[in-house]
């Protein structure tokens, strides 16, 4: 399987999201920054922590994809993995993995623009 074909299958799969992540969904993204700042308020400040990590993750991502950057498949893994640490762990994991993600930015080269 070439690369461009095992592309095309994981665009394929995520085209299948499960319904309760579409907009109205149990896990639909926010739209809304106030729905947003009161579902953060419920949260304990650890929770609250892991939140805006995994937000700055999904920021990342999503910029990684609006200019046709390619991901290296170890973020997903390493993502995957951290799912599996306690709360705290988690947390310091995906920051590290945000970290790597923004060098991947910087070795870009000049130019590229990110708003965290």
């Amino acid at each position: 399987m070439t690369d461009q074909d095992s592309n095309d299958t994981r665009s394929a799969k995520l085209k299948q999201r499960p319904s309760h992540l579409e907009v109205g969904g149990k896990f639909a993204p926010i739209e809304n920054r106030f729905e947003y700042e009161k579902g953060m308020e419920s949260l304990s400040p650890q929770e609250r922590e892991l939140v805006k990590e995994l937000t700055n993750f999904a920021d990342l991502c999503k910029y990684f994809e609006e200019h046709n950057r390619k991901l290296d498949v170890s973020f997903a893994e390493a993502v995957k993995q951290a799912a599996k640490l306690p709360l705290e762990e988690r947390t310091a994991r995906i920051r590290e993995i945000n970290q790597r993600l923004m060098a991947a930015l910087e070795d870009a080269g000049e130019g590229t623009q990110v708003r965290n």
